[in-house]
């Protein structure tokens, strides 16, 4: 045992990625703050012209070098109004690996979004998101939607996981919603009993139009009643999707495939 402890501290000292303190404190060389809200006050009409366009990327921790080309495809799409993380963007919630990830985040040139990871949520993760990015759970409404971002990190952070407020938060709507989360909300081997009948109850309201999650790695869509749940796949090659919204008509197109799935959205009110 004694040995594997000075294995993981001579690995952790000898990184070539510099940190603060130590690489578990909550302190960031980054000087990003508050990302989430700035992009809400940047934002605008995201439906100006009728369609919203979001895309969004999971899961990039381990595979930092095809992020960076995918940020890159990002910014060479035209049209997008915004872009959605939908977390795990670090193995084990490091300064060093907020701040490394920060960095290649920082050249997004669009309005951009983050959700909590379970794996961003380690030791002091939830500081260290909370520092940059704002509030773990927050939400926005345009003219036509409501987006709502929640921490379904419930064994990692569980002071900080609130379905009670996700379901305020939905039913508090006057408009149609989308629910971006790292977990799928049906996660049945994650959430039990109270908390998957409130998730429940909240992927058949008639107002939520879409779900998405990261998470599992795996692209899947598939459909909870007329909800559509769509699980986005890690950041690996080419795979991220951009998502199309006009009215009540949603088409899904892969990135990495170039295959479209389109489908129609419930419609509110």
């Amino acid at each position: 045992m004694k040995y594997l402890i000075l294995i993981s501290i001579f690995l952790i000292t000898s990184s070539c990625a510099p940190f603060m303190e130590s690489p578990f404190s909550d302190q960031l060389m980054r000087p990003d703050r508050n990302l989430n809200e700035s992009s809400i006050n940047s934002l605008g009409d995201p439906n100006a012209d009728g369609k919203i366009r979001i895309a969004v990327f999971a899961d990039p921790h381990q595979n930092y070098k095809d992020l960076d080309q995918i940020f890159y495809n990002i910014n060479q799409t035209t049209d997008v109004d915004f872009i959605v993380g939908l977390g795990d963007f670090t193995n084990s919630g490091y300064n060093l690996e907020y701040d490394q990830f920060l960095t290649a985040y920082s050249f997004l040139n669009r309005a951009k979004f983050m959700v909590l990871g379970n794996h961003d949520a380690i030791g002091a993760g939830v500081d260290l998101f909370r520092k940059a990015f704002g509030y773990e759970n927050y939400a926005f409404d345009t003219a036509t939607h409501r987006f709502i971002f929640f921490s379904g990190n419930n064994w990692e952070s569980p002071h900080d996981f609130k379905p009670a407020w996700l379901k305020e938060t939905v039913t508090s709507s006057t408009k149609p919603v989308i629910i971006f989360s790292h977990e799928q909300l049906l996660d049945t081997e994650r959430y039990k009993d109270d908390v998957i009948q409130v998730f429940s109850s909240i992927v058949a309201d008639p107002k939520v139009q879409l779900a998405l999650n990261g998470h599992n790695h795996v692209y899947k869509m598939v459909m909870e009643g007329t909800t559509p749940l769509l699980q986005v796949g890690r950041t690996q090659g080419s795979h991220w999707v951009l998502l199309e919204i006009q009215g009540s008509n949603l088409c899904i197109n892969r990135m990495d495939t170039q295959e479209q799935d389109c489908r129609s959205l419930k419609s509110y009110p």
